[in-house]
């Protein structure tokens, strides 16, 4: 059941597979990464910058956050209001940065961090971006990071809550005019939570950090982030429960198991830093989680049993109790057990508040169990999944705000302040009108509703248009996932070496010499060799993306369909995004010392 059909064809010109069931190219799923990652941007708090804010009148928000005088500005809204809760961000910003570990090479770099390239442009689509050596994810995940290093005080102080939820909803307004409101409206000064009894958003920010303190290329990035990791760490061992956050987060949602958290923290700060007495922390959380009861939910900011599962599965070799033995199995349970007659996982949640939440949580714990096991039989419905999502459904219906591949309608209705712009108090929510033009790429994934084919144009009914940080972020991870296998970004100047990857190509060095050595013993004298698979080419609206996967330096050279040469550029083996100057069918060579490959792309 499920396994993977084949991919029937690969067009070059644009990189496109087809198959039995997907209308999805690869350049509609890159397109969808792109919106998807960006979305986090729309959600910082603080400095920013946050690109949704730009052209207002107050573009940063909250800059003056503190407790007890330290500065604890920044992080991210955890949906479309702006009060900060750890809960969700904390689940939000661990997926992110465990997909971006184990997905790394389907994570791109089409923008900055800053978002100057958009702003210089006046173009906040993707062909307005331009790469600066660092894949976008990375960027997004630092600026949440950076908040946990300044939440993380100390192991008796830890901010899991900024303002407060009632207060906060009084006035749909942007973040940086909420900020001037003044606390009783959700403005400064906000309201600090940082002494709760919560063991679980710590714990969720502590195995965030410890991931990237393994995964940022910056070492004295890497230093900060594992000496918070381990404070917030600390802070989560003294601690039980989950905070209850007036109604908007119920301790009672987690049913008792808040051990994921510190369970994870102790897991990743193993990983990172191979100490042992990390595995023993790990394991006294991981007996305490009632997996059986656990089963039968989705993932969620509120379960994340089936990470714990996965993760004590693959690198620690833990099975609880029970039936439901095995990575595969439990997963099967909770998801596959729950498709609807076309294979989405929907079937148990229909009438569930924010569904949307399944058929990507669903795609990225396979994808997660894909990469840890090495099977690749769950592809064709992860892709199914995520394809449904973005519109590839009876209904044509996107549930990502301005994804609009394929004739796909996309909701244009969030539940969220920033999207429409409105610095004036006095509107209501339903009556702030259309967005700004940049604004409608929001990107953010609605809570969604599957029994009706059409959207839900009501602003304030949140429980069908909100969009979370939580609920995009198995998104993003299902989708670096598919890339990662369709179009690879072999790499970019700021990653960090994976050692797995450096002892394999280490390896076919070493093989490659003794083959070399044995052709001279032989006598075989070694012509040019013609590697037609060093190369690859994604297309965009109106520019390509050149790799080599070598990482030697290649020309290429771009000809008009008369053969006259219009374009020539050199790599000295980074990426090459390449604007096509004139529109037309286009022959493009791409050559290095070791390899020559011609590309046909069309309708630039």
């Amino acid at each position: 059941m499920l396994k993977k059909t084949f991919l029937a064809g690969l067009a070059v010109f644009g990189l496109a597979f087809t198959d039995s069931y997907a209308a999805l190219s690869t350049d509609d799923y890159i397109e969808a990464a792109w919106m998807t990652t960006r979305f986090y941007g729309a959600q910082r708090s603080g400095q920013g910058p946050n690109w949704v804010l730009d052209g207002t009148n107050n573009p940063t928000s909250f800059t003056g956050d503190k407790y007890n005088g330290k500065d604890v500005s920044g992080g991210w809204f955890d949906c479309g209001d702006h009060v900060m809760y750890g809960q969700s961000q904390g689940f939000a910003s661990y997926v992110l940065a465990l997909s971006f570990a184990e997905f790394t090479k389907g994570f791109y770099d089409l923008y900055t961090g800053d978002y100057t390239d958009y702003k210089a442009s006046k173009d906040y689509t993707r062909k307005g971006g331009k790469s600066n050596d660092i894949r976008d994810l990375l960027e997004e995940l630092r600026y949440e990071a950076d908040f946990w290093v300044k939440a993380a005080i100390d192991e008796s102080h830890f901010v899991t809550v900024k303002g407060d939820g009632n207060k906060d909803h009084n006035k749909w307004v942007t973040a940086g005019a909420m900020t001037k409101l003044g606390n009783g409206d959700g403005g400064e000064p906000r309201d600090i939570t940082a002494t709760a009894e919560d063991s679980f958003t710590p714990g969720m920010a502590a195995a965030m950090l410890a991931v990237m303190a393994r995964m940022d290329p910056d070492e004295s990035a890497r230093e900060k982030y594992l000496k918070a990791a381990k404070t917030a760490f600390a802070y989560a061992k003294k601690k039980n429960g989950v905070t209850n956050s007036q109604g908007f987060y119920d301790k009672s949602w987690w049913q008792g198991i808040y051990e994921d958290g510190p369970c994870l923290a102790a897991m990743e700060l193993f990983r990172t830093t191979k100490d042992s007495s990390y595995v023993t922390e790990a394991k006294k959380f991981y007996d305490k989680i009632n997996f059986e009861k656990n089963s039968y939910s989705r993932m969620s900011y509120s379960d994340a049993s089936p990470i714990t599962y996965v993760l004590g599965d693959f690198y620690f070799n833990w099975h609880p109790q029970g039936d439901l033995a095995g990575s595969q199995t439990y997963l099967d349970h909770i998801y596959a057990d729950n498709v609807d007659s076309k294979g989405i996982f929907n079937k148990d949640i229909k009438d569930a508040g924010f569904p949307t939440r399944s058929p990507s949580g669903g795609a990225f714990m396979y994808a997660l169990y894909a990469k840890f096991s090495k099977d690749d039989s769950y592809d064709d419905v992860i892709e199914k999944n995520i394809g449904y999502l973005l519109g590839d459904n009876s209904n044509k219906k996107s549930y990502v705000v301005g994804f609009t591949r394929n004739g796909a309608n996309a909701p244009t209705k969030p539940h969220h302040r920033g999207y429409y712009g409105n610095e004036d108090p006095g509107r209501d929510v339903n009556g702030v009108g259309s967005a700004p033009e940049k604004n409608k790429l929001l990107g953010g994934m609605i809570a969604g509703n599957f029994n009706s084919g059409s959207h839900d144009g009501n602003v304030s009914n949140w429980q069908v248009n909100e969009v979370c940080v939580d609920i995009n972020a198995p998104l993003v991870g299902a989708l670096g996932y598919i890339l990662s296998k369709k179009a690879p970004i072999e790499k970019v100047g700021s990653d960090v070496e994976d050692e797995d990857e450096k002892k394999r190509l280490e390896e076919e060095e070493r093989k490659k010499k003794e083959e070399e050595e044995r052709k001279k013993k032989e006598g075989i004298v070694a012509g040019r060799i013609l590697n037609t698979n060093a190369f690859s080419l994604i297309r965009n609206t109106s520019s390509i993306m050149v790799s080599n996967a070598n990482n030697d330096p290649f020309a290429v050279q771009i000809f008009g369909v008369s053969g006259k040469l219009e374009q020539e550029l050199i790599s000295d083996g980074h990426s090459l995004n390449i604007g096509i100057q004139n529109k037309g069918l286009k022959i493009i060579k791409v050559s290095s010392k070791s390899a020559t490959k011609t590309f046909t792309v069309n309708g630039i």
